[in-house]
């Protein structure tokens, strides 16, 4: 029986060869953890949290700093996706109102009621006009969380049919 030559990151290795994002060596990392490490950064998962952690306790409420994480979450999302973006983040006019609503834009993160998490209708939310077309200059605007929820993916012409549904039965909630 001959024995294998020590491989100093065999499980690393192992793991990168099944396509799997985590490995454990069984060893603590600098700062001690027993964790899982990540394959493509050799990072400690629990150092990684822990770093995060502090990151978004100090800025998670940072009305400045919540916008701009949501544009480039959007940015991370659109590339996974294969959808175009090419609009900076200083190219995005921030309006004060919802252009569709009228309502106040809220720029900061969504407040939670009774300790659970919520989204504020009101919050500021990047939409794209015509999404087919990406998140392009002359393509994307600010509006309410609440105005894009309802807008979605539909065509005008859904949305003029759903209009001219809710005309025509304005009265049915009266009757009951």
């Amino acid at each position: 029986m001959t024995e294998r030559p020590y491989r100093r990151n065999a499980e690393r290795e192992e793991a990168l060869s099944l396509g799997k994002k985590t490995y454990f060596t069984g060893k603590p990392c600098k700062r001690g953890h027993i964790a899982e490490r990540r394959v493509s950064t050799w990072v400690c998962l629990q150092c990684a949290k822990e770093v995060h952690q502090v990151a978004d306790r100090d800025n998670y409420r940072d009305p400045a700093n919540t916008f701009y994480r949501q544009f480039h979450h959007r940015r991370q999302v659109a590339e996974k996706e294969g959808i175009p973006f090419t609009i900076t983040f200083d190219e995005l006019e921030k309006p004060e109102f919802c252009p569709v609503l009228g309502v106040k834009l809220n720029y900061g993160c969504s407040s939670g009621i009774d300790g659970k998490q919520t989204r504020d209708p009101n919050k500021a939310s990047i939409d794209k006009l015509v999404p087919s077309l990406g998140y392009v200059v002359g393509n994307v605007y600010i509006i309410s969380w609440k105005a894009n929820k309802l807008k979605s993916n539909m065509s005008i012409e859904e949305l003029e049919r759903i209009l001219d549904y809710m005309k025509r039965n304005k009265d049915y909630g009266k009757a009951i």
